[in-house]
């Protein structure tokens, strides 16, 4: 009899522990990229501490290391997240951010990085670039969180034709070209950058990202396919 016991009491003890680690169920909404939004997101696989090389026509040459690429699912939260105060849960979403410091830079500052930013927050798709170099700044500073700044707005070129160009022996098919339409050197460097802001002109391909520049001096950099 009392061996029953002790096996009816492992029993319940048994299944109350799985009750209670079961998780309750998540009701809030999930974001996720659809098939439209993965054919403008970066297909390339970027690899961590990885050297993306650009070299202009006089054999001069930019290094861009890989800091991150990654792909997750964000959470968003409302109220203002300070110690002691209330925040909630609103939704969950896709999100992809690809992170490259220029080496030449000697900064990986945010505002200093290359970052190409996909985010599904809200319900809407968003793609941005942050080019440290540009010559321009955008009315606006970042997308869902400080750590993602940008200075240009991939969203407008979504729909316009693509070209396609052959770029030191590799073609990229999905080339929209963007330009500053600025020819001065705006803003200086910041925060212990040693790269002038001087590119206006940006060859931009939607499976790898940046494949050509111009600066303002008419130095053409042209991505070496790694």
């Amino acid at each position: 009899m009392k061996k029953h016991i002790i096996i009816c009491l492992l029993f319940l003890g048994i299944f109350e522990l799985v009750s209670c680690s079961k998780e309750p169920e998540d009701n809030h909404p999930y974001y996720k990229f659809n098939d439209s939004d993965l054919n403008l997101i970066i297909n390339y696989n970027y690899i961590e501490n990885q050297i993306i090389t650009y070299e202009n026509q006089f054999g001069e040459k930019l290094h861009y290391k890989v800091m991150s690429n990654i792909f997750k699912k964000e959470s968003k939260y409302s109220g203002s997240g300070f110690v002691g105060s209330y925040s909630s849960l609103d939704y969950y979403y896709d999100s992809k951010i690809v992170r490259l410091e220029i080496v030449e830079n000697e900064s990986n500052y945010r505002y200093n990085q290359v970052i190409y930013n996909f985010s599904k927050s809200q319900n809407i798709f968003k793609n941005t670039l942050n080019n440290p170099i540009w010559n321009t700044e955008s009315s606006s500073t970042f997308y869902d969180d400080v750590d993602r700044p940008f200075n240009i707005e991939l969203n407008i070129y979504n729909s316009n034709n693509k070209i396609q160009l052959n770029i030191n022996g590799h073609t990229f098919n999905k080339i929209v070209e963007i330009n500053s339409n600025n020819n001065t050197t705006t803003f200086p460097p910041i925060y212990g950058a040693l790269l002038t802001k001087n590119v206006n002109k940006v060859l931009y391909d939607y499976d790898f990202g940046i494949v050509e520049f111009e600066d303002i001096d008419g130095k053409v950099w042209k991505v070496i396919y790694p």
